[in-house]
């Protein structure tokens, strides 16, 4: 069979297009293999979300996994030290769980991309010691607010906190309190006695903003007549008027 001259070069130019449309094939549609390294002590809740597609696990504290997920980009909830449903929930009378949490959005246009767990102390450690006159025990304390929790956006949830703790013969007792978003905390003790413990924290110069909460070292010096706060080098005292 004889092949006409002119039929050559075209088979030929037909060769070139189809191995040039193989070589710019659009990969836009591929998934990304995305690298999540995991940086905590203990097991981390790890959900990706994209367009029609999720994908959760529980892995260990110390580890690295690799997903394919789609492309442009995924969100990733991270949460450590707390049960995840939609968002962490405090119950009620309970005080806050020792809570790593965070939500990252992450870009995936490429074929490989990589990030850390976006993990952060969303929790403060207010610890308290108690100076009473002598014969004075510690009473019990409330600590109440208006967070309960975090959203599924890992932002705080407005709800009741109350959580009541006794000190101990020598004074000291802790509570774990949420991120806040305002002052309003407040701090209760005894029957009838009642601070503006939020406005003494913002006072003080701390920063519910920041990304890992730092703790709360609180002195409570209570004489006759009046109590003093000590919170760093930060103070205020509250008379008690009607002890004298």
């Amino acid at each position: 069979m004889r092949i006409s001259n002119k039929i050559i070069p075209v088979l030929l130019l037909l060769l070139v297009c189809l191995s040039c449309n193989i070589v710019k094939e659009d990969r836009t549609l591929c998934p990304c293999n995305l690298s999540i390294g995991i940086d905590a002590q203990e097991k981390v809740m790890l959900i990706v979300q994209g367009r029609s597609f999720v994908m959760e696990e529980v892995l260990p504290g110390d580890t690295s996994v690799v997903w394919r997920v789609p492309r442009p980009d995924v969100r990733i909830t991270a949460v450590s030290g707390a049960d995840w449903a939609d968002g962490v929930h405090i119950p009620p009378g309970e005080q806050c769980p020792p809570v790593f949490l965070g939500v990252a959005r992450v870009n995936t246009e490429t074929e490989d991309a990589s990030c850390e767990a976006p993990l952060h102390k969303n929790y403060s450690e207010l610890s308290m010691n108690f100076v009473c006159p002598a014969g004075w025990r510690p009473m019990p304390v409330c600590v109440s607010g208006n967070i309960c929790g975090f959203g599924p956006g890992g932002s705080p949830l407005d709800g009741d906190f109350s959580y009541i703790t006794q000190p101990s013969a020598s004074g000291r007792c802790s509570v774990r309190i949420p991120r806040q978003k305002d002052s309003s905390l407040l701090l209760s003790m005894g029957d009838g006695w009642t601070f503006a413990l939020g406005e003494y924290i913002r006072q003080s110069g701390y920063d519910w903003s920041a990304p890992d909460l730092g703790d709360i070292e609180l002195d409570i010096d209570i004489s006759l007549t009046s109590i003093i706060f000590h919170i760093g080098t930060w103070e205020r005292t509250e008379e008690l008027w009607f002890l004298v």
